[in-house]
Protein backbone atom coordinates (compact mmCIF):
# COMPACT_ATOMS: atom_id res chain seq x y z
CA UNK A 1 0.00 0.00 0.00
CA UNK A 2 2.83 2.65 0.70
CA UNK A 3 4.65 1.82 -2.82
CA UNK A 4 1.01 2.74 -4.46
CA UNK A 5 0.61 5.63 -2.08
CA UNK A 6 4.32 6.94 -3.52
CA UNK A 7 3.13 5.86 -7.02
CA UNK A 8 -0.30 7.98 -6.64
CA UNK A 9 2.12 10.85 -5.30
CA UNK A 10 4.49 11.16 -8.90
CA UNK A 11 1.64 11.68 -10.79
CA UNK A 12 -0.22 14.37 -8.48
CA UNK A 13 -0.09 16.74 -11.04
CA UNK A 14 -1.75 14.68 -13.95
CA UNK A 15 -5.22 15.16 -12.30
CA UNK A 16 -7.06 13.52 -15.86
CA UNK A 17 -5.48 10.38 -15.31
CA UNK A 18 -6.42 10.57 -11.81
CA UNK A 19 -10.03 11.52 -12.32
CA UNK A 20 -10.41 8.37 -14.29
CA UNK A 21 -9.80 5.86 -10.87
CA UNK A 22 -10.02 6.83 -7.49
CA UNK A 23 -7.19 5.96 -5.06
CA UNK A 24 -9.01 3.56 -3.73
CA UNK A 25 -9.80 1.90 -7.38
CA UNK A 26 -5.96 2.13 -8.07
CA UNK A 27 -5.75 0.46 -4.38
CA UNK A 28 -8.41 -2.52 -5.87
CA UNK A 29 -6.47 -3.54 -8.54
CA UNK A 30 -3.34 -3.76 -6.52
CA UNK A 31 -4.64 -6.31 -4.50
CA UNK A 32 -6.62 -8.14 -7.05
CA UNK A 33 -3.28 -8.18 -8.98
CA UNK A 34 -1.36 -9.73 -5.94
CA UNK A 35 -3.93 -12.33 -5.22
CA UNK A 36 -4.25 -13.28 -8.68
CA UNK A 37 -0.33 -13.97 -9.01
CA UNK A 38 -0.72 -15.91 -5.42
CA UNK A 39 -2.83 -18.35 -6.75
CA UNK A 40 -0.88 -18.55 -10.08
CA UNK A 41 -3.46 -16.61 -12.19
CA UNK A 42 -1.22 -14.57 -14.41
CA UNK A 43 -4.11 -13.68 -16.65
CA UNK A 44 -5.64 -11.86 -13.99
CA UNK A 45 -2.77 -10.12 -12.78
CA UNK A 46 -1.70 -9.08 -16.27
CA UNK A 47 -4.77 -7.20 -16.61
CA UNK A 48 -4.85 -5.25 -13.61
CA UNK A 49 -1.68 -4.24 -14.13
CA UNK A 50 -2.34 -2.79 -17.05
CA UNK A 51 -4.91 -1.02 -15.09
CA UNK A 52 -2.12 0.52 -13.18
CA UNK A 53 0.64 0.73 -15.78
CA UNK A 54 -1.91 3.02 -17.94
CA UNK A 55 -2.89 5.17 -14.81
CA UNK A 56 0.92 5.50 -13.40
CA UNK A 57 2.76 5.28 -16.89
CA UNK A 58 6.44 6.99 -15.22
CA UNK A 59 6.07 4.91 -12.70
CA UNK A 60 8.73 2.17 -12.76
CA UNK A 61 7.89 -0.30 -10.31
CA UNK A 62 3.79 -0.57 -11.83
CA UNK A 63 5.79 -1.18 -15.44
CA UNK A 64 8.00 -3.55 -13.74
CA UNK A 65 5.17 -5.63 -12.04
CA UNK A 66 3.44 -5.44 -15.08
CA UNK A 67 6.67 -7.12 -17.04
CA UNK A 68 6.89 -9.73 -14.09
CA UNK A 69 3.24 -10.59 -14.86
CA UNK A 70 3.68 -11.35 -18.00
CA UNK A 71 6.89 -13.01 -17.72
CA UNK A 72 4.90 -15.59 -15.58
CA UNK A 73 2.38 -15.53 -18.15
CA UNK A 74 4.30 -16.61 -20.96
CA UNK A 75 4.23 -13.31 -23.45
CA UNK A 76 7.86 -12.81 -23.05
CA UNK A 77 7.79 -10.57 -26.06
CA UNK A 78 5.47 -8.11 -24.62
CA UNK A 79 7.24 -8.50 -20.75
CA UNK A 80 10.79 -7.70 -22.23
CA UNK A 81 9.14 -4.59 -24.39
CA UNK A 82 7.40 -3.68 -20.33
CA UNK A 83 10.40 -4.29 -18.28
CA UNK A 84 12.46 -2.13 -21.16
CA UNK A 85 10.33 0.73 -20.28
CA UNK A 86 10.62 -0.21 -16.38
CA UNK A 87 14.47 0.38 -16.66
CA UNK A 88 14.47 3.14 -18.72
CA UNK A 89 11.81 4.92 -16.05
CA UNK A 90 14.41 3.76 -13.00
CA UNK A 91 17.58 1.97 -13.29
CA UNK A 92 18.27 0.96 -10.13
CA UNK A 93 14.93 -1.44 -9.66
CA UNK A 94 16.44 -4.68 -9.47
CA UNK A 95 13.33 -7.27 -10.69
CA UNK A 96 12.85 -5.58 -14.03
CA UNK A 97 16.96 -6.24 -14.69
CA UNK A 98 16.40 -9.82 -13.67
CA UNK A 99 13.66 -10.72 -15.12
CA UNK A 100 14.64 -9.00 -18.38
CA UNK A 101 17.88 -11.54 -18.05
CA UNK A 102 15.44 -14.42 -17.49
CA UNK A 103 13.53 -13.37 -20.68
CA UNK A 104 16.68 -13.36 -22.96
CA UNK A 105 18.41 -16.74 -21.74
CA UNK A 106 14.56 -18.01 -22.45
CA UNK A 107 14.18 -16.43 -25.87
CA UNK A 108 17.83 -17.93 -26.79
CA UNK A 109 19.81 -14.62 -26.51
CA UNK A 110 22.45 -15.11 -24.15
CA UNK A 111 24.45 -11.72 -24.42
CA UNK A 112 21.50 -9.58 -23.47
CA UNK A 113 20.44 -11.62 -20.73
CA UNK A 114 24.67 -11.79 -19.29
CA UNK A 115 24.15 -7.90 -19.91
CA UNK A 116 21.10 -7.85 -17.80
CA UNK A 117 21.73 -10.08 -15.10
CA UNK A 118 25.36 -8.84 -14.17
CA UNK A 119 23.37 -5.22 -13.04
CA UNK A 120 20.90 -7.03 -11.28
CA UNK A 121 24.03 -8.75 -9.32
CA UNK A 122 25.62 -5.04 -8.81
CA UNK A 123 22.16 -4.22 -7.23
CA UNK A 124 21.34 -7.24 -5.16
CA UNK A 125 24.31 -9.89 -5.21
CA UNK A 126 22.57 -12.66 -2.74
CA UNK A 127 19.96 -13.75 -4.52
CA UNK A 128 20.66 -17.24 -5.71
CA UNK A 129 18.46 -16.57 -8.85
CA UNK A 130 20.19 -14.03 -10.47
CA UNK A 131 23.68 -16.20 -10.10
CA UNK A 132 21.75 -19.19 -11.51
CA UNK A 133 20.66 -17.65 -14.81
CA UNK A 134 23.69 -15.96 -15.43
CA UNK A 135 25.32 -19.20 -14.85
CA UNK A 136 22.77 -20.26 -17.63
CA UNK A 137 23.26 -17.66 -19.89
CA UNK A 138 27.30 -18.21 -19.41
CA UNK A 139 27.00 -21.72 -20.19
CA UNK A 140 24.57 -20.81 -23.39
CA UNK A 141 27.64 -18.73 -24.95
CA UNK A 142 30.13 -21.51 -23.95
CA UNK A 143 31.48 -19.84 -21.46
CA UNK A 144 31.70 -22.63 -19.03
CA UNK A 145 34.29 -21.43 -16.39
CA UNK A 146 32.27 -18.28 -15.72
CA UNK A 147 29.05 -20.61 -15.62
CA UNK A 148 30.67 -22.65 -13.43
CA UNK A 149 31.50 -20.15 -11.19
CA UNK A 150 28.01 -18.15 -10.78
CA UNK A 151 26.30 -21.55 -10.18
CA UNK A 152 28.49 -22.25 -7.49
CA UNK A 153 27.86 -19.26 -5.56
CA UNK A 154 23.93 -20.37 -6.45
CA UNK A 155 24.73 -23.29 -4.79
CA UNK A 156 26.57 -21.91 -2.04
CA UNK A 157 23.46 -19.54 -1.17
CA UNK A 158 20.60 -22.30 -2.17
CA UNK A 159 22.48 -25.21 -1.46
CA UNK A 160 18.98 -27.96 -1.58
CA UNK A 161 18.26 -26.67 -4.61
CA UNK A 162 19.16 -29.74 -7.71
CA UNK A 163 18.19 -27.81 -10.37
CA UNK A 164 21.34 -25.30 -9.57
CA UNK A 165 23.75 -28.65 -8.83
CA UNK A 166 23.01 -30.37 -11.62
CA UNK A 167 23.53 -27.11 -13.91
CA UNK A 168 27.26 -27.04 -12.22
CA UNK A 169 27.53 -30.95 -12.54
CA UNK A 170 26.87 -30.27 -16.72
CA UNK A 171 29.23 -26.78 -16.85
CA UNK A 172 32.10 -28.99 -14.93
CA UNK A 173 31.34 -31.96 -17.62
CA UNK A 174 31.64 -29.53 -20.28
CA UNK A 175 34.84 -27.93 -19.04
CA UNK A 176 36.35 -32.04 -18.52
CA UNK A 177 35.44 -32.12 -22.62
CA UNK A 178 37.13 -28.84 -23.47
CA UNK A 179 40.12 -30.46 -20.75
CA UNK A 180 39.75 -33.95 -23.25
CA UNK A 181 40.19 -32.11 -26.25
CA UNK A 182 43.46 -30.32 -24.93
CA UNK A 183 45.20 -33.54 -23.72
CA UNK A 184 44.39 -34.85 -27.61
CA UNK A 185 46.59 -31.44 -28.29
CA UNK A 186 49.71 -32.22 -26.25
CA UNK A 187 49.77 -36.00 -26.15
CA UNK A 188 46.99 -37.69 -28.84
CA UNK A 189 49.06 -40.95 -28.79
CA UNK A 190 50.01 -40.55 -25.21
CA UNK A 191 50.11 -42.83 -22.02
CA UNK A 192 47.81 -40.46 -20.11
CA UNK A 193 45.19 -40.40 -23.39
CA UNK A 194 45.64 -44.26 -23.07
CA UNK A 195 44.90 -44.37 -19.73
CA UNK A 196 41.96 -41.86 -19.90
CA UNK A 197 40.25 -44.00 -22.32
CA UNK A 198 40.87 -47.22 -20.05
CA UNK A 199 38.97 -45.49 -17.40
CA UNK A 200 35.92 -44.21 -19.31
CA UNK A 201 35.32 -47.50 -20.59
CA UNK A 202 36.06 -49.31 -17.20
CA UNK A 203 33.23 -46.78 -15.95
CA UNK A 204 30.75 -48.14 -18.49
CA UNK A 205 31.21 -51.84 -17.64
CA UNK A 206 33.49 -52.29 -20.87
CA UNK A 207 36.38 -54.54 -19.34
CA UNK A 208 37.79 -55.73 -22.74
CA UNK A 209 38.01 -52.29 -24.13
CA UNK A 210 39.39 -51.05 -20.81
CA UNK A 211 42.25 -53.50 -20.53
CA UNK A 212 43.44 -52.98 -24.39
CA UNK A 213 43.57 -49.23 -23.50
CA UNK A 214 45.33 -49.77 -19.97
CA UNK A 215 48.02 -52.11 -22.20
CA UNK A 216 48.23 -49.45 -24.71
CA UNK A 217 49.18 -46.72 -21.77
CA UNK A 218 51.38 -49.18 -20.53
CA UNK A 219 53.46 -49.51 -23.53
CA UNK A 220 53.58 -45.72 -23.41
CA UNK A 221 54.19 -44.72 -19.95
CA UNK A 222 55.37 -47.65 -17.66
CA UNK A 223 55.84 -44.67 -15.29
CA UNK A 224 52.13 -43.99 -14.40
CA UNK A 225 51.06 -45.38 -11.12
CA UNK A 226 48.45 -47.68 -11.06
CA UNK A 227 48.59 -49.21 -14.40
CA UNK A 228 50.05 -52.49 -13.69
CA UNK A 229 47.11 -53.02 -10.57
CA UNK A 230 44.50 -52.09 -13.69
CA UNK A 231 45.94 -54.51 -15.83
CA UNK A 232 46.53 -57.34 -13.38
CA UNK A 233 42.44 -56.55 -11.99
CA UNK A 234 40.81 -56.94 -15.47
CA UNK A 235 42.80 -60.29 -16.17
CA UNK A 236 45.43 -59.29 -18.31
CA UNK A 237 48.93 -59.85 -18.04
CA UNK A 238 51.71 -57.51 -17.66
CA UNK A 239 53.78 -56.53 -21.12
CA UNK A 240 57.42 -57.36 -21.34
CA UNK A 241 59.63 -55.02 -20.60
CA UNK A 242 61.86 -53.09 -22.83
CA UNK A 243 61.70 -51.31 -26.38
CA UNK A 244 61.68 -47.43 -26.65
CA UNK A 245 58.51 -46.29 -24.13
CA UNK A 246 58.28 -42.16 -23.39
CA UNK A 247 59.52 -40.95 -20.02
CA UNK A 248 57.67 -39.02 -17.76
CA UNK A 249 55.97 -35.85 -19.32
CA UNK A 250 54.88 -32.87 -17.14
CA UNK A 251 52.69 -31.29 -19.96
CA UNK A 252 50.59 -34.35 -20.23
CA UNK A 253 50.27 -35.08 -16.64
CA UNK A 254 49.18 -31.85 -16.15
CA UNK A 255 46.67 -32.09 -18.93
CA UNK A 256 45.69 -35.54 -17.70
CA UNK A 257 44.91 -34.15 -13.75
CA UNK A 258 42.28 -30.89 -15.64
CA UNK A 259 40.86 -33.43 -17.10
CA UNK A 260 40.15 -35.56 -14.22
CA UNK A 261 39.57 -32.60 -11.96
CA UNK A 262 36.83 -31.88 -14.04
CA UNK A 263 35.44 -34.90 -14.08
CA UNK A 264 35.48 -35.71 -10.12
CA UNK A 265 33.69 -32.06 -9.68
CA UNK A 266 31.34 -32.97 -11.69
CA UNK A 267 30.50 -36.27 -10.10
CA UNK A 268 30.26 -34.69 -6.65
CA UNK A 269 27.92 -32.46 -7.99
CA UNK A 270 25.61 -35.22 -9.40
CA UNK A 271 26.32 -37.08 -6.35
CA UNK A 272 24.49 -34.23 -4.04
CA UNK A 273 21.88 -34.19 -6.48
CA UNK A 274 21.51 -37.72 -5.36
CA UNK A 275 21.75 -36.24 -1.88
CA UNK A 276 19.30 -33.65 -2.07
CA UNK A 277 16.49 -36.08 -3.87
CA UNK A 278 16.76 -39.27 -4.59
CA UNK A 279 14.18 -39.68 -6.82
CA UNK A 280 13.74 -36.47 -8.20
CA UNK A 281 13.67 -35.47 -11.91
CA UNK A 282 16.73 -35.01 -12.07
CA UNK A 283 18.22 -37.98 -10.91
CA UNK A 284 16.74 -39.42 -13.44
CA UNK A 285 17.90 -37.23 -15.59
CA UNK A 286 21.76 -38.05 -14.47
CA UNK A 287 20.84 -41.45 -15.13
CA UNK A 288 19.80 -41.02 -18.63
CA UNK A 289 22.22 -39.18 -19.91
CA UNK A 290 24.88 -41.86 -18.21
CA UNK A 291 22.87 -44.97 -20.33
CA UNK A 292 23.57 -42.73 -23.13
CA UNK A 293 27.06 -42.11 -22.88
CA UNK A 294 27.25 -45.88 -22.31
CA UNK A 295 25.31 -47.21 -25.58
CA UNK A 296 22.29 -47.96 -22.89
CA UNK A 297 19.76 -46.30 -25.87
CA UNK A 298 16.56 -48.32 -24.44
CA UNK A 299 17.16 -47.49 -20.79
CA UNK A 300 17.90 -44.06 -21.59
CA UNK A 301 14.93 -43.86 -23.08
CA UNK A 302 12.72 -45.15 -20.15
CA UNK A 303 14.62 -42.58 -17.77
CA UNK A 304 13.96 -40.05 -20.11
CA UNK A 305 10.07 -40.62 -19.72
CA UNK A 306 10.13 -40.78 -15.81
CA UNK A 307 11.57 -36.91 -16.34
CA UNK A 308 9.28 -36.00 -18.31
CA UNK A 309 6.44 -37.63 -16.24
CA UNK A 310 7.53 -35.36 -13.50
CA UNK A 311 8.09 -32.63 -15.20
CA UNK A 312 6.80 -32.24 -18.11
CA UNK A 313 8.40 -28.95 -19.59
CA UNK A 314 11.62 -29.44 -18.82
CA UNK A 315 13.91 -28.22 -21.87
CA UNK A 316 16.13 -30.57 -23.77
CA UNK A 317 14.53 -33.72 -22.19
CA UNK A 318 12.43 -33.89 -25.41
CA UNK A 319 15.34 -33.43 -27.39
CA UNK A 320 17.20 -35.82 -26.07
CA UNK A 321 14.60 -38.45 -26.30
CA UNK A 322 14.14 -37.59 -30.00
CA UNK A 323 18.30 -38.56 -30.81
CA UNK A 324 18.10 -41.62 -28.81
CA UNK A 325 14.68 -42.95 -30.59
CA UNK A 326 16.04 -41.41 -33.41
CA UNK A 327 19.04 -44.06 -33.06
CA UNK A 328 16.60 -47.51 -32.16
CA UNK A 329 13.48 -46.40 -33.95
CA UNK A 330 10.68 -45.86 -34.38
CA UNK A 331 11.69 -43.04 -36.46
CA UNK A 332 7.99 -41.26 -36.06
CA UNK A 333 7.77 -40.96 -32.71
CA UNK A 334 11.32 -39.80 -32.02
CA UNK A 335 9.79 -36.77 -34.83
CA UNK A 336 6.69 -36.05 -32.27
CA UNK A 337 9.98 -35.75 -29.60
CA UNK A 338 11.51 -33.49 -31.97
CA UNK A 339 8.32 -31.13 -32.34
CA UNK A 340 7.43 -31.77 -28.19
CA UNK A 341 10.74 -30.05 -28.06
CA UNK A 342 10.36 -27.00 -30.21
CA UNK A 343 7.04 -26.47 -28.33
CA UNK A 344 8.63 -26.57 -25.09
CA UNK A 345 11.53 -24.05 -26.35
CA UNK A 346 10.05 -22.39 -29.67
CA UNK A 347 13.67 -20.22 -29.85
CA UNK A 348 16.36 -22.46 -29.09
CA UNK A 349 18.11 -23.21 -32.76
CA UNK A 350 19.06 -26.72 -31.26
CA UNK A 351 15.32 -27.90 -31.34
CA UNK A 352 15.08 -26.75 -34.81
CA UNK A 353 18.18 -28.61 -36.40
CA UNK A 354 17.20 -31.94 -34.16
CA UNK A 355 13.99 -31.82 -35.81
CA UNK A 356 15.81 -31.51 -39.06
CA UNK A 357 18.06 -34.26 -39.20
CA UNK A 358 15.24 -36.61 -38.36
CA UNK A 359 13.76 -35.06 -41.43
CA UNK A 360 16.51 -35.61 -43.38
CA UNK A 361 16.91 -39.23 -41.93
CA UNK A 362 13.87 -40.01 -43.07
CA UNK A 363 14.30 -38.43 -46.66
CA UNK A 364 11.81 -35.77 -45.95
CA UNK A 365 13.78 -32.82 -47.96
CA UNK A 366 11.23 -30.88 -47.77
CA UNK A 367 10.53 -30.74 -44.01
CA UNK A 368 14.07 -30.43 -43.16
CA UNK A 369 14.61 -27.11 -45.01
CA UNK A 370 11.50 -25.25 -42.98
CA UNK A 371 13.26 -26.34 -39.90
CA UNK A 372 17.09 -25.63 -40.99
CA UNK A 373 15.83 -21.88 -42.09
CA UNK A 374 13.55 -21.72 -39.00
CA UNK A 375 17.08 -22.40 -37.09
CA UNK A 376 19.03 -19.88 -39.27
CA UNK A 377 16.58 -16.92 -38.23
CA UNK A 378 17.02 -17.70 -34.41
CA UNK A 379 19.91 -16.46 -32.30
CA UNK A 380 23.33 -18.57 -32.72
CA UNK A 381 22.38 -21.37 -34.59
CA UNK A 382 24.83 -24.00 -34.05
CA UNK A 383 27.32 -24.64 -37.06
CA UNK A 384 26.30 -28.17 -37.72
CA UNK A 385 23.19 -26.26 -39.71
CA UNK A 386 25.30 -25.29 -42.47
CA UNK A 387 26.52 -28.87 -42.81
CA UNK A 388 23.23 -29.89 -43.09
CA UNK A 389 22.32 -27.49 -45.64
CA UNK A 390 24.51 -28.32 -47.93
CA UNK A 391 23.92 -32.00 -47.87
CA UNK A 392 19.83 -31.19 -48.60
CA UNK A 393 20.67 -28.56 -51.29
CA UNK A 394 23.47 -30.90 -52.58
CA UNK A 395 20.56 -33.63 -53.24
CA UNK A 396 18.27 -30.72 -54.63
CA UNK A 397 20.28 -29.78 -57.02
CA UNK A 398 21.31 -26.23 -55.50
CA UNK A 399 24.94 -26.53 -56.09
CA UNK A 400 26.21 -22.98 -55.89
CA UNK A 401 24.00 -23.24 -52.05
CA UNK A 402 25.61 -26.40 -51.59
CA UNK A 403 29.30 -24.53 -51.64
CA UNK A 404 27.88 -21.71 -50.22
CA UNK A 405 26.91 -23.85 -47.10
CA UNK A 406 29.47 -25.96 -46.71
CA UNK A 407 32.41 -23.38 -47.03
CA UNK A 408 30.82 -21.75 -43.46
CA UNK A 409 30.96 -25.10 -42.16
CA UNK A 410 33.92 -26.22 -42.78
CA UNK A 411 35.63 -22.70 -41.74
CA UNK A 412 34.91 -23.90 -38.60
CA UNK A 413 35.18 -27.86 -38.24
CA UNK A 414 38.27 -28.57 -40.14
CA UNK A 415 38.04 -32.18 -39.30
CA UNK A 416 35.04 -33.34 -40.86
CA UNK A 417 36.29 -35.57 -43.32
CA UNK A 418 32.34 -35.97 -44.96
CA UNK A 419 31.55 -32.65 -45.19
CA UNK A 420 34.76 -32.16 -47.39
CA UNK A 421 33.44 -35.31 -49.71
CA UNK A 422 29.85 -33.48 -49.80
CA UNK A 423 31.88 -30.16 -50.93
CA UNK A 424 33.72 -32.41 -53.65
CA UNK A 425 30.32 -33.86 -55.12
CA UNK A 426 29.16 -29.63 -55.01
CA UNK A 427 32.13 -28.36 -56.56
CA UNK A 428 32.55 -31.33 -59.73
CA UNK A 429 28.85 -29.74 -60.07
CA UNK A 430 29.27 -26.49 -60.42
CA UNK A 431 32.39 -27.25 -62.74
CA UNK A 432 34.66 -25.99 -60.08
CA UNK A 433 37.99 -28.30 -61.44
CA UNK A 434 40.02 -26.46 -58.48
CA UNK A 435 37.53 -26.42 -55.62
CA UNK A 436 36.93 -30.18 -56.44
CA UNK A 437 40.44 -31.01 -56.44
CA UNK A 438 41.13 -29.02 -52.85
CA UNK A 439 38.17 -30.90 -51.38
CA UNK A 440 39.26 -34.09 -52.28
CA UNK A 441 42.98 -33.79 -51.11
CA UNK A 442 41.23 -32.58 -47.54
CA UNK A 443 38.84 -35.52 -47.74
CA UNK A 444 41.89 -37.78 -48.31
CA UNK A 445 43.68 -36.02 -45.37
CA UNK A 446 41.68 -35.47 -42.69
CA UNK A 447 40.38 -39.38 -43.84
CA UNK A 448 43.60 -40.53 -43.10
CA UNK A 449 44.39 -38.35 -40.14
CA UNK A 450 41.03 -40.38 -38.56
CA UNK A 451 42.37 -43.85 -39.20
CA UNK A 452 45.32 -43.17 -38.07
CA UNK A 453 44.22 -41.97 -35.14
CA UNK A 454 45.09 -43.82 -31.60
CA UNK A 455 42.88 -45.94 -30.43
CA UNK A 456 42.38 -43.96 -27.22
CA UNK A 457 41.61 -40.80 -29.01
CA UNK A 458 38.83 -42.70 -30.77
CA UNK A 459 37.75 -43.86 -27.79
CA UNK A 460 37.44 -40.18 -26.42
CA UNK A 461 36.79 -37.81 -28.71
CA UNK A 462 33.35 -36.62 -28.92
CA UNK A 463 33.52 -34.75 -32.39
CA UNK A 464 34.90 -36.79 -34.41
CA UNK A 465 32.86 -37.76 -38.07
CA UNK A 466 32.29 -41.17 -39.86
CA UNK A 467 33.13 -41.13 -43.58
CA UNK A 468 30.20 -41.64 -46.24
CA UNK A 469 31.32 -43.54 -49.12
CA UNK A 470 29.84 -42.44 -52.41
CA UNK A 471 26.61 -42.96 -50.98
CA UNK A 472 25.51 -40.11 -48.91
CA UNK A 473 22.16 -41.09 -48.39
CA UNK A 474 20.05 -39.53 -45.46
CA UNK A 475 22.18 -40.86 -42.63
CA UNK A 476 21.76 -39.95 -39.03
CA UNK A 477 24.29 -36.98 -38.94
CA UNK A 478 27.10 -37.62 -36.56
Amino acid sequence: MAMLATALALVASVPSLLAQLSQDELADHQRSAQQAEARGDFGTAVQDYEVLAHALPKNGQVQSNLGVALYFHHDLGKATEVLRRAIALNQSLYTPHLFLGLAMVRLSQPDEAVAELTKAIAINATDPLAHTWLGYAYTAQSRYEAGAEQLELAAQEDPTNPDIVYALGKCYLALGKAAIAHLFEVAPDGGRTWQLAGEQFEAQGNSGKALRAYLGAMKRRPDIEGLKAKILALGGSLPESGGNVAGPNAQEDAAYEKVRQYEQKANDAFERVSQIDPDSYRVHQIQADSDVAADRVDDAIKEYKIVLQKNPDLPGIHEALCDAMARVGPIQEALKECKAEIAVTPFSAEAYVDAARVYLQVGDDTQAAVFLEKALKLDRPPIVVYRLLGKLYLSQGKYQAAVKSLSKYLAVETRDSNAYYLMARACKYTGDTQGMNQAIAAYKRTSEVFKNASYAEHALDTKHYEEEGPDDGHKKEP
